[in-house]
Formats: C-alpha cells, structure tokens, sequence
C-alpha cells in the first residue's frame, strides 16, 4: 500500500514533546524524509515516554505494509535532524485519513530574491508588526532550515528543488493549522516555487528584487566575492541562475524602498487578500 497519511502507535522518547503540525525527519524503510502529526489522539502533544495514537503526514507518499505483516515497512523512526538521534518510533497500523480543511487557516507569505536582496530584512519587520496585532507567526528561515531540517542537501538543481519542497511541506503543516508563515529562501527555480503554491493554496509569493551588483555591495559574508573567485560553485546569480517571479502577490525594490514601506506592502497584501488569517478574536483589518 502506498499513502501519505499513515495510523500509528507511537512511543516517544524526547524530552521535547511531539507537537501537531510541526515537520520532522522520520526514517522508513532506509528511506529518510519529512513528515509532521497532524492528530494525536485525545492530545494537542506527546510527552516523553509516552504512547499515543498519531495520525501522521509525510512529505511524500510511502510504500508500507502494516506492522502486523511486515516489521520492516511497518515502523519508522522519528530524528533530530541535526544529530540523527532517535526521538520516537513508530509501528503503523494502517493508512490514515487526511486533514480536515479548514477554510479560515493561515496563510504563507514566502519571500523569494537574491542573495542579500533584503529577505530576512523584510521578514523580520512584517513579524514584529504581525506580533503586535496578535497574531500569530511562525518564520522559516532557508539558512537556518538547511541547517536542520535540510541538512546533508547540496546546491544541485535538484537537491534545491528537494530544499524548498521541504521548507513548503513545513510551511504548509504550520499554514493549515493556522499560522501565518514567513518563510525566505532564495528558492531560483520558477516551477518548484509554483509547485509550492499549488500545494499550500493559500499563498503570497513577494519578490524581493534587487540588482544584482547592490546585493554585492552589501554583501557582508563575502559570498558574492568567493562565487566570483571560483570559490564556491553553483552561486545564485553568479554561476546559477535566478528565474524572477512572473506575477507576484508583492514585488519589493529594495534599492529604491525603505524596509519600512517594503514591509507595509507586504501587510497591505496581506490584510487584502486574507485578512483575519491568524487573527486575534475581534480583529478587524483596516
């Protein structure tokens, strides 16, 4: 049997506890890929040691049998990407049933643009105005995904294909239990960041542009320098390409725009295309 949403016994082992809608690494069958619970039953969490019936989400469809037949495709294992240590195995019981959509859930605002074209700038700002209204954010930084759940990826087309099809699996768990999502990442390929709109729904794409020799300029890493110097391979802009959005929600010149009228664009998207997404009760958007 093949599915993406599998029934399971799970026994957790972290001190942190399982949490719905929040993407993780999970081993099955040899196989290492994100998946997320997306019920626990009778609970919002899984404490450590403790079993608990999970309905459980994978990034892509996996072939299994249940456990009761065949151990190996049966079980999984959940990992801390970052160390490979065990935090919960699971035994399936079956195929799961999918979530229910709801049509007042959050929404992803994903950040596309060069290297140093303002991204976490502008993220940053839209968060800190979105926390004061009292709503609620969640921010999926590309650097720091790649450290995590990204980890071991190179910069091949298709290893930064798989890179952003993860931060949109993430995005999406976080969106359909009604977050508003910020996530930036250069992500250069026209058609993965279309494959992550259709598969979130609810979707802003900002275009983060500016001209290439101004995210030089300020370019405090070096990165465009080492790129230029042959140094590091398969650059964005340098000796990969960068496919600009062809119709974007929010295009942001970050070389002609204050931070400030660049995130107030941003909210302005936001409030006229779903404006009580994560909102607080009473919240009114003007």
């Amino acid at each position: 049997m093949t599915a993406r949403y599998l029934e399971a016994l799970v026994l957790w082992m972290s001190e942190q506890p399982l949490r719905l809608n929040r993407a993780c690494l999970i081993s099955h069958a040899g196989e290492r890929l994100l998946a997320g619970a997306i019920r626990i039953l009778k609970r919002s969490q899984l404490e450590k040691s403790n079993i608990g019936a999970v309905t459980v989400e994978t990034q892509r469809p996996v072939t299994f049998e249940a456990y009761r037949h065949n151990t190996s495709t049966g079980s999984f294992m959940f990992l801390d990407p970052a160390s490979d240590r065990a935090l919960g195995v699971g035994v399936i019981l079956g195929e799961g049933r999918p979530p229910i959509e709801n049509p007042t859930s959050g929404v992803t605002v994903w950040f596309t643009g060069l290297s140093a074209a303002g991204k976490t700038t502008i993220n940053e700002a839209v968060a800190k105005e979105l926390w004061a209204q009292g709503r609620r954010v969640e921010s999926l930084d590309g650097d720091l995904v790649r450290q995590h759940l990204c980890k071991g990826l190179s910069y091949t087309k298709q290893d930064r294909d798989e890179n952003i099809r993860r931060i949109g699996f993430a995005a999406e768990l976080l969106t359909r239990n009604g977050a508003v999502v910020l996530a930036s990442a250069i992500s250069p390929y026209r058609e993965i960041r279309d494959e992550v709109r259709r598969r979130i729904g609810r979707f802003i794409e900002v275009y983060v542009n500016a001209p290439l020799e101004v995210c030089e300029q300020r370019d405090i890493k070096g990165l465009y320098k080492k790129a230029r110097a042959g140094l590091i391979a398969q650059f964005t802009g340098i000796s990969d390409p960068y496919e600009p959005p062809l119709d974007p929600e929010v295009e942001c010149r970050t070389d002609l725009e204050t931070v400030s009228e660049s995130a107030a664009k941003v909210l302005r998207a936001l409030d006229q295309l779903f404006p009580y997404a994560a909102a607080p009760p009473g919240y009114r958007s003007v």
